[in-house]
């Protein structure tokens, strides 16, 4: 208990001491500063420094794995496909111009046949002779064809001077029998023939303004005339011969779409009145008789080979030859 008091009076007096030591320093620097004088140096009111501004920190961006690229199988590149090459349009020859009067000056020989109708039995007819046989017929234009003739009409004529081997196949009148008999034949073989149109023939027992209409258009009948009643010329005043021959250009035109421009005096038979009115209407007069053309002769007087049913093979050979 002694010991427990000492150390309490130890404890007060150290308070004390330290007590007196310390109020003793404060009145002693008091006295410095009143001796010693001074400026006092203004108030100045401390200067706010900004606070930094922080920038946020950045957001990471998580880098993606990279996803495995798989290289795709190549496509084989299709092979281009060519354009072709257009087809040249072949340039048209140019239509050759006739030249009329060539063929006359030429001299050329054409071989112009007459026949009338066709029959293969024999015909109940005034005139048998005039029937020839289609199978005759067929035979000679096999002939023909097998020895380079080329089948000509009137239109061709201005031309006549190309052509090497001209020949002119003519029927007389316009019998129904050749539409039926000869017509087949002219499609098998590709003949082209005339056809002298006698008009009072169009009939129901001759041939019919349809069968006409047919055989013009296939192309391969030209139709000329060979008047309307098939009168002897040479016995006829000028009016009934211009009606002969205007009426018959006028309907044959008016049914086919083409103007005749030859003309088959009927019978063979004219004379100079003729041959004048015939200038008026035609380009063409034609004979029944005396071989084969040649084109430097008159247009008025062609010559034709008349062939009948009696005109075998070797005749016919003989006569174009």
């Amino acid at each position: 208990m002694k010991c427990h008091m000492m150390r309490r009076i130890m404890r007060i007096t150290l308070i004390f001491m330290l007590a007196f030591l310390f109020a003793s320093c404060g009145r002693n620097e008091d006295d410095r500063y009143a001796s010693t004088p001074y400026e006092v140096e203004p108030f100045v009111a401390a200067t706010s420094v900004p606070s930094p501004t922080l920038s946020p920190a950045p957001t990471l961006t998580p880098t993606p794995e990279p996803v495995p690229t798989f290289d795709p199988t190549p496509e084989p590149t299709p092979e281009p496909t060519p354009t072709p090459s257009p087809t040249p349009i072949p340039t048209p020859e140019p239509t050759a111009t006739p030249t009329p009067g060539a063929a006359a000056s030429a001299g050329i020989r054409i071989p112009i046949l007459m026949y009338h109708s066709s029959s293969e039995d024999p015909p109940n007819s005034s005139l048998p002779e005039l029937y020839v046989r289609p199978s005759a017929f067929e035979s000679q234009m096999l002939h023909l064809i097998e020895n380079g003739f080329t089948f000509v009409t009137f239109d061709d004529w201005d031309y006549l001077y190309r052509i090497e081997k001209p020949v002119m196949v003519t029927f007389d009148d316009g019998y129904r029998t050749n539409y039926r008999d000869i017509f087949p034949l002219l499609k098998q073989y590709d003949i082209k023939i005339t056809i002298f149109l006698t008009w009072e023939n169009i009939g129901p027992y001759g041939i019919t303004q349809d069968m006409i209409r047919e055989m013009h258009d296939s192309g391969l009948v030209v139709f000329e005339a060979h008047t309307m009643t098939h009168v002897d010329l040479t016995t006829v005043n000028a009016a009934r011969l211009r009606h002969e021959m205007a009426e018959t250009n006028r309907l044959i035109e008016e049914l086919t779409g083409r103007a005749p421009i030859a003309l088959a005096y009927p019978g063979g038979r004219f004379n100079a009145n003729v041959i004048a009115m015939a200038r008026e209407h035609y380009r063409f007069g034609l004979r029944a008789d005396l071989g084969v053309h040649n084109t430097s002769l008159s247009d008025f007087e062609m010559r034709r080979i008349r062939v009948s049913r009696g005109t075998g093979l070797a005749s016919f050979i003989n006569s174009v030859s």
